[in-house]
């Protein structure tokens, strides 16, 4: 036994982290570690694959329950079946942009058909990559509300349904706000440059 702090040569950003799950602050995810209890999750509590302790071990984030396989429903004559609890097998309508998996649903106004979800991710030193926005199209052809095709733009953890003028003014935000990172990016390197970092 040597007596070194095990904790000697962390950074005090990840420390704090670690005291935050060890005191239960409820920004930590502090999910307990498998055979290291003293070393919980020190991520955020936003969604994540794997956690993390303080040292950079990582584990399943995913519960323990049987995995579930999502398949593909087949397609005749461009047409699918969804089962349904209301009103049996439907069939309805395939576009040729969904994925084309279809889990049956207790309403037949919950048919959903989901296109590819296209995901814009920003590399982090401490969370590693974090997803900042995703899209992807979809419709709900039985929707009482609109069964029309849209996009759903993924936000903070919500989903936030746009038409095209919406997806339009969306991607011109996005590259209005690009440039501001660009700005700063440049910035920060003059900052870091004259600091020596």
């Amino acid at each position: 036994m040597t007596g070194r702090d095990p904790l000697e040569g962390i950074s005090p950003e990840r420390l704090a982290w670690h005291q935050g799950a060890l005191d239960g602050d409820p920004v930590v995810c502090a999910a307990p570690q498998p055979g290291q209890p003293d070393y919980p999750c020190v991520w955020n509590r936003s969604a994540h694959l794997q956690h993390r302790d303080v040292f950079g071990r990582t584990w399943s984030a995913l519960p323990e329950e049987p995995l579930r396989v999502a398949r593909k429903s087949p397609v005749v004559d461009g047409m699918v079946t969804v089962e349904t609890g209301d009103h049996g097998p439907v069939r309805v309508a395939e576009p040729s942009w969904c994925t084309g998996i279809h889990e049956a649903e207790a309403y037949r106004e919950d048919i959903e058909h989901q296109g590819v979800e296209h995901v814009a991710e920003v590399e982090t030193p401490c969370h590693g990559p974090v997803p900042v926005l995703s899209v992807q199209l979809a419709q709900r052809p039985f929707s009482a509300i609109d069964g029309r095709v849209h996009a759903v733009l993924k936000v903070d953890e919500d989903w936030h349904e746009l038409n095209a003028a919406g997806l339009d003014a969306a991607a011109g935000l996005l590259v209005e706000h690009a440039s501001t990172l660009r700005k700063l990016a440049r910035e920060l390197s003059v900052l870091e440059a004259s600091r020596g970092v």
